[in-house]
Protein backbone atom coordinates (compact mmCIF):
# COMPACT_ATOMS: atom_id res chain seq x y z
CA UNK A 1 0.00 0.00 0.00
CA UNK A 2 3.05 4.54 -0.74
CA UNK A 3 0.40 6.90 -0.28
CA UNK A 4 -0.05 9.98 -2.77
CA UNK A 5 3.38 11.31 -1.79
CA UNK A 6 3.71 9.78 1.93
CA UNK A 7 3.61 6.15 2.12
CA UNK A 8 4.75 2.28 2.74
CA UNK A 9 8.93 3.37 3.26
CA UNK A 10 11.27 0.93 3.10
CA UNK A 11 14.77 2.73 3.82
CA UNK A 12 16.09 0.44 1.86
CA UNK A 13 14.67 -1.17 -0.97
CA UNK A 14 17.11 -3.61 -2.03
CA UNK A 15 16.42 -6.50 -5.17
CA UNK A 16 14.26 -3.63 -7.00
CA UNK A 17 14.36 -4.62 -10.59
CA UNK A 18 15.09 -0.69 -11.90
CA UNK A 19 17.32 1.25 -10.00
CA UNK A 20 17.23 5.09 -9.88
CA UNK A 21 20.32 6.96 -9.11
CA UNK A 22 21.01 7.74 -5.43
CA UNK A 23 19.41 10.82 -4.33
CA UNK A 24 20.41 13.06 -1.22
CA UNK A 25 18.25 12.99 1.78
CA UNK A 26 16.36 16.15 2.71
CA UNK A 27 17.28 18.37 5.49
CA UNK A 28 16.49 16.87 9.33
CA UNK A 29 12.77 18.67 9.97
CA UNK A 30 11.66 18.96 6.09
CA UNK A 31 8.72 16.68 4.54
CA UNK A 32 10.05 13.20 3.03
CA UNK A 33 8.06 10.81 0.73
CA UNK A 34 7.55 7.94 2.37
CA UNK A 35 7.50 5.69 -0.59
CA UNK A 36 9.41 2.62 -1.19
CA UNK A 37 12.74 3.10 -2.74
CA UNK A 38 15.00 1.69 -5.25
CA UNK A 39 18.35 0.02 -4.17
CA UNK A 40 20.81 2.28 -1.75
CA UNK A 41 18.69 4.79 -1.08
CA UNK A 42 17.71 5.75 2.53
CA UNK A 43 13.92 6.89 3.15
CA UNK A 44 13.13 8.73 6.31
CA UNK A 45 10.47 6.71 7.68
CA UNK A 46 7.80 9.57 9.74
CA UNK A 47 6.31 7.00 12.27
CA UNK A 48 2.86 7.69 13.53
CA UNK A 49 -0.47 7.69 12.20
CA UNK A 50 -1.22 8.46 8.62
CA UNK A 51 -4.63 8.87 7.07
CA UNK A 52 -5.15 8.15 3.79
CA UNK A 53 -7.79 7.83 0.60
CA UNK A 54 -7.36 4.52 -1.94
CA UNK A 55 -9.21 2.09 -4.71
CA UNK A 56 -7.81 -1.28 -5.70
CA UNK A 57 -9.31 -3.30 -8.61
CA UNK A 58 -8.10 -6.00 -11.06
CA UNK A 59 -6.59 -4.95 -13.80
CA UNK A 60 -5.05 -7.54 -16.21
CA UNK A 61 -4.13 -5.60 -19.05
CA UNK A 62 -1.45 -3.57 -16.84
CA UNK A 63 0.46 -2.88 -20.51
CA UNK A 64 -2.69 -0.34 -20.65
CA UNK A 65 -2.02 0.93 -17.13
CA UNK A 66 1.61 1.26 -18.43
CA UNK A 67 0.49 3.67 -21.19
CA UNK A 68 -2.10 5.97 -19.58
CA UNK A 69 0.60 6.37 -17.11
CA UNK A 70 2.55 8.14 -19.88
CA UNK A 71 4.37 11.24 -17.73
CA UNK A 72 4.19 9.56 -14.45
CA UNK A 73 7.27 8.89 -12.26
CA UNK A 74 8.18 5.57 -12.37
CA UNK A 75 9.52 5.46 -8.45
CA UNK A 76 10.78 1.67 -8.40
CA UNK A 77 9.73 -1.60 -8.86
CA UNK A 78 10.46 -4.27 -6.24
CA UNK A 79 9.55 -8.04 -5.07
CA UNK A 80 7.44 -8.26 -1.45
CA UNK A 81 6.23 -10.14 0.72
CA UNK A 82 4.07 -9.46 2.76
CA UNK A 83 3.40 -11.58 6.35
CA UNK A 84 -0.21 -10.76 7.62
CA UNK A 85 -0.90 -11.79 11.13
CA UNK A 86 -4.66 -12.91 12.43
CA UNK A 87 -5.59 -10.48 14.39
CA UNK A 88 -9.07 -10.62 14.08
CA UNK A 89 -11.03 -7.43 12.28
CA UNK A 90 -7.98 -5.92 12.21
CA UNK A 91 -4.82 -5.78 10.00
CA UNK A 92 -1.07 -6.44 10.73
CA UNK A 93 1.52 -7.75 8.56
CA UNK A 94 5.26 -7.65 8.26
CA UNK A 95 6.74 -5.80 4.56
CA UNK A 96 9.83 -7.07 3.44
CA UNK A 97 11.34 -6.97 -0.09
CA UNK A 98 13.34 -10.01 -1.20
CA UNK A 99 16.93 -10.15 -0.54
CA UNK A 100 16.74 -7.15 1.92
CA UNK A 101 17.45 -7.50 5.55
CA UNK A 102 15.25 -4.53 6.41
CA UNK A 103 11.31 -4.44 6.65
CA UNK A 104 8.09 -2.69 7.64
CA UNK A 105 5.67 -3.45 10.58
CA UNK A 106 2.29 -2.13 9.00
CA UNK A 107 -0.88 -2.07 10.91
CA UNK A 108 -4.23 -0.31 9.63
CA UNK A 109 -7.51 -0.17 9.86
CA UNK A 110 -9.86 0.11 6.74
CA UNK A 111 -13.74 -0.98 5.62
CA UNK A 112 -14.20 -3.72 3.73
CA UNK A 113 -16.14 -1.95 0.47
CA UNK A 114 -15.51 -1.47 -2.96
CA UNK A 115 -14.68 1.83 -4.33
CA UNK A 116 -13.25 4.24 -2.65
CA UNK A 117 -11.99 4.13 0.65
CA UNK A 118 -10.57 5.53 3.50
CA UNK A 119 -7.79 3.83 5.90
CA UNK A 120 -5.76 4.52 9.20
CA UNK A 121 -1.88 3.64 9.02
CA UNK A 122 0.45 3.27 11.32
CA UNK A 123 3.59 1.65 10.39
CA UNK A 124 7.59 1.75 11.86
CA UNK A 125 10.92 0.39 10.01
CA UNK A 126 12.76 -2.57 11.31
CA UNK A 127 16.48 -3.63 10.54
CA UNK A 128 15.46 -6.91 11.37
CA UNK A 129 12.89 -8.00 8.86
CA UNK A 130 13.82 -12.39 8.99
CA UNK A 131 14.06 -11.97 13.02
CA UNK A 132 11.16 -9.77 13.60
CA UNK A 133 9.06 -12.91 11.15
CA UNK A 134 10.14 -15.51 13.66
CA UNK A 135 9.13 -13.95 16.59
CA UNK A 136 5.53 -12.56 15.67
CA UNK A 137 4.81 -15.76 14.22
CA UNK A 138 5.74 -17.54 17.48
CA UNK A 139 3.33 -15.05 19.11
CA UNK A 140 0.50 -14.45 15.85
CA UNK A 141 -1.18 -17.13 13.85
CA UNK A 142 -0.06 -16.79 10.55
CA UNK A 143 -2.87 -15.91 8.11
CA UNK A 144 -1.54 -15.39 4.81
CA UNK A 145 1.85 -14.44 2.59
CA UNK A 146 1.45 -12.43 -0.26
CA UNK A 147 4.16 -12.25 -3.07
CA UNK A 148 3.69 -9.78 -4.99
CA UNK A 149 5.80 -7.63 -7.98
CA UNK A 150 4.37 -3.97 -7.74
CA UNK A 151 5.21 -1.41 -9.95
CA UNK A 152 5.59 2.11 -7.97
CA UNK A 153 4.57 5.39 -10.24
CA UNK A 154 3.89 9.08 -8.58
CA UNK A 155 0.64 10.24 -10.91
CA UNK A 156 -1.38 13.89 -10.25
CA UNK A 157 0.17 13.96 -6.66
CA UNK A 158 -1.23 10.03 -6.17
CA UNK A 159 0.85 6.95 -5.83
CA UNK A 160 -0.23 4.15 -8.27
CA UNK A 161 0.67 0.44 -7.93
CA UNK A 162 0.26 -2.12 -10.69
CA UNK A 163 0.92 -5.45 -8.53
CA UNK A 164 1.36 -8.85 -10.15
CA UNK A 165 0.09 -11.13 -7.18
CA UNK A 166 1.32 -14.84 -6.71
CA UNK A 167 -1.86 -16.99 -7.24
CA UNK A 168 -3.92 -14.12 -7.64
CA UNK A 169 -3.44 -12.17 -10.53
CA UNK A 170 -2.92 -8.32 -11.65
CA UNK A 171 -3.94 -5.58 -9.40
CA UNK A 172 -4.04 -1.76 -9.60
CA UNK A 173 -4.17 0.67 -6.59
CA UNK A 174 -4.46 4.14 -5.84
CA UNK A 175 -3.29 6.05 -2.79
CA UNK A 176 -3.63 9.47 -1.81
CA UNK A 177 -2.47 10.76 1.45
CA UNK A 178 -4.99 13.21 3.05
CA UNK A 179 -3.16 16.33 4.81
CA UNK A 180 -6.42 16.76 6.80
CA UNK A 181 -10.01 16.86 7.16
CA UNK A 182 -10.17 19.76 4.36
CA UNK A 183 -8.62 16.86 1.94
CA UNK A 184 -11.33 13.82 2.21
CA UNK A 185 -14.07 14.99 -0.63
CA UNK A 186 -10.67 16.50 -2.82
CA UNK A 187 -9.39 13.46 -2.36
CA UNK A 188 -12.20 10.84 -2.88
CA UNK A 189 -13.40 13.18 -6.12
CA UNK A 190 -9.36 12.18 -7.38
CA UNK A 191 -9.32 8.81 -6.98
CA UNK A 192 -12.92 8.75 -8.74
CA UNK A 193 -11.26 10.44 -11.96
CA UNK A 194 -8.72 7.92 -11.98
CA UNK A 195 -10.95 5.64 -11.81
CA UNK A 196 -13.08 6.56 -14.93
CA UNK A 197 -9.45 7.35 -16.56
CA UNK A 198 -7.97 4.28 -16.62
CA UNK A 199 -11.76 2.62 -17.27
CA UNK A 200 -12.13 0.39 -14.60
CA UNK A 201 -15.86 -1.03 -14.36
CA UNK A 202 -17.71 -1.72 -10.60
CA UNK A 203 -17.17 -5.80 -11.35
CA UNK A 204 -13.44 -5.07 -10.72
CA UNK A 205 -13.47 -3.08 -8.04
CA UNK A 206 -11.74 -4.91 -4.79
CA UNK A 207 -13.31 -4.66 -1.30
CA UNK A 208 -10.75 -7.52 0.46
CA UNK A 209 -7.32 -7.46 0.68
CA UNK A 210 -4.78 -10.02 -0.65
CA UNK A 211 -3.99 -11.76 2.04
CA UNK A 212 -8.03 -11.58 2.46
CA UNK A 213 -8.10 -13.73 -1.22
CA UNK A 214 -5.87 -15.96 -0.50
CA UNK A 215 -6.90 -17.15 3.03
CA UNK A 216 -10.30 -17.45 1.67
CA UNK A 217 -9.07 -19.26 -1.52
Amino acid sequence: MRWGCDFIPLSRGTNCDEARPETRAPPQGTATAIFLRPPLVSARVDPGQKDLVELKARYEDLGKARALLAGAEHVATARQVDTYFSLGERRFKLRSIEGAREGQLVYYERPDVGGVKESRVLLASIPDAPAVREILARVLPVKAEVRKTREIYRFQGVQVHLDTVRGLGKFIEFEKVLAGESDRDAGRKQLESLRAYFQIPDDDLMASSYSDLLASG
